[in-house]
Formats: C-alpha cells, structure tokens, sequence
C-alpha cells in the first residue's frame, strides 16, 4: 500500500492544453483548415526561399527571349511558366511578387488589427463617451466606398508600397472596432471584471489583462479574412498604377505590366492571377476554420467529443 501511495503520488495529472493550442487543434481538425494551413505554409517558404528556388534574376531583361511560352507547352530556354514581354523570368517573378505581396497583405492587415482592437476597447469601455464618437465615424467610414477613398488618397500622397499599406492599416480599423466594441460592451460586465475594479485594478489594467484576451477570437478571425482581402486589394491598386513601383513589384503589378499583352503572352497575366487568387482562397478557409474552432457551439461529426 504504501509503494502504491508514492506511486499515485508521484503520477502527475496532464496538463491541460493552452487555449490557442486546442483552438489550432479544432481548426486543424477542419479540411477546410488543414487545406488553407497547408497552402500558407507552401506559400510562405516559397517567398522565403525566393532566392533559392528562383532560377534567373527576376529583373534580368532578355529580349530576344521575349514572350516565350512555358517549357511544358514547347517553349525554348526551359522557363517554367515562360517569359513576359520583356523576356524576364515568369516563375522568378512570381516568386519575388508573391514575397512582397504577402509581406503587404499580412503586415497591413496585422496594423489595422492591432489599431482596431484598441479603438474598439475604448469605444465598448466608453460606450457613451468615446464609444458613441467612435461608431459614428465608423458609420461615416463605412457609407464611403473605399475603392474611391483609396484612390483618392493614393494619387494625393502619391504611389508607393509603404504609403498604400499606411493607407490600408488607417482604413481597416473599422471592421475591428465594431466587432470589438460590443464583444467589451458584455464583457466588462461580467464578475472577474468587476472583481479586478473593486480592487483598484487601473482601467489600462483591465483592459489589456482582462478584457482584450477575451475579444481576441474575433480579432483573430477578422485577421485571417483582411490579410487575402488586403492582397487583393494591394494588386486592384497596383494594376490602376497607385501601388508598388518600379523597380520592386507584386502580384498585382505583373498584372498590370502582362495586362495589354494578354494575347501575346497569356502566362505572363494568369499565373499571377491565379497566385492572387490561392492567396486570397487560402486565407478565407483559414477564417472559416477559425470561425469555427471558436464558436463553443460547433460540434463536428470527426470528433463528436471535441467540445
């Protein structure tokens, strides 16, 4: 008995898992979420490794290997996905594109997200104080389209990448805000908020140890979403000549360079299209997954003993 008592007394419960790894581990358990998890993951090397898996200069112009077709489809030189009008490497472009375009995307929509929670907790804390200014220029933004807004300010303050994405982190708070205002609304209701006030706990102290890791799943998804939608965007803007310029260039630019030469060299146009549009895809199910690994009220027929 007494072996037996130091046995038991030895064995350690196991530990619980942390609430963002049974949160990955729902969304892992989603196809939708494996599936976007996946393609991000080869996306992302693929923009890292650039340098590695591009085979020629992305900037080297070669004329006199102009427009030629993919080497599976009989082109010479043994392109991958062939070459532009200017005879530049269309694998080694996307390649370099694809990095400055997730860079945009992901970091954009990171700054907005982060703007947007802490407007959002001082909107739902001060409901009728700064809460009520706050929604109503939100109402004012969201009664403006943002395709004329983002032009406009794009052909004031001129082109650029570091200037579009300043313009895109501004404008996104929005979406935010709203959603994270009233998630605070009911949450600094609630018992372990009103325990942390009754004992002098300071308003920045509450809401960022108490409130704000109670509002992150929503911020988390609207992330996920804004990134592929800041992508597209990014090209919308880039292929009107407002977004990133000469020498550097994205996804959208080689749209907008392969764009007037759609007959003569169509690689060099939907290659990039169809890069934009995995990205974008891509991002969505992981939204959707993570709509889903948040939502208690999900059950799925693979785990029925998931929650």
């Amino acid at each position: 008995m007494t072996t037996m008592a130091k046995t038991a007394g030895r064995t350690r419960a196991p530990r619980s898992r942390s609430r963002a790894a049974e949160t990955a581990r729902r969304a892992w358990s989603d196809a939708s979420g494996r599936i976007a998890m996946v393609l991000l993951a080869v996306l992302v090397l693929a923009a890292l490794l650039a340098p590695l898996l591009a085979p020629s200069d992305p900037a080297a112009q070669n004329l006199a290997a102009a427009s030629r077709p993919p080497s599976w489809l009989g082109g010479e030189g043994g392109h991958l996905l062939g070459t532009d009008t200017l005879g530049r490497d269309v694998f080694s472009r996307l390649l370099y594109g694809l990095r400055l375009s997730m860079v945009v995307g992901v970091v954009t929509a990171t700054a907005s997200a982060l703007f947007g929670l802490l407007l959002g907790l001082l909107a739902g804390y001060y409901e009728s104080t700064a809460g009520m200014v706050l929604m109503r220029l939100a109402d004012v933004q969201f009664a403006v389209p943002f395709v004329a807004v983002g032009v406009a300010l794009a052909a004031v303050v001129g082109p650029g990448v570091v200037k579009l994405m300043i313009i895109l982190a501004v404008w996104g708070w929005v979406n935010y805000a709203r959603t994270i205002a009233n998630s605070v609304s009911q949450v600094k209701r609630m018992e372990f908020v009103t325990a942390a006030r009754t004992i002098g706990a300071r308003t920045p102290a509450i809401l960022l140890r108490h409130i704000a890791p109670s509002v992150l799943g929503p911020v988390i998804i609207l992330w996920s979403t804004s990134a592929g939608v800041l992508v597209l965007v990014e090209s919308a803007l880039s292929m009107l000549g407002l977004g990133v310029q000469p020498p550097d260039f994205s996804l959208g630019s080689m749209l907008a360079d392969s764009r007037t030469t759609l007959r003569l060299a169509w690689w060099a146009t939907v290659f990039p299209g169809l890069a934009i549009m995995v990205v974008v895809v891509a991002f969505n199910l992981l939204g959707d997954a993570l709509r889903d690994a948040f939502n208690p009220s999900v059950r799925t027929e693979h785990d029925p003993e998931l929650w």
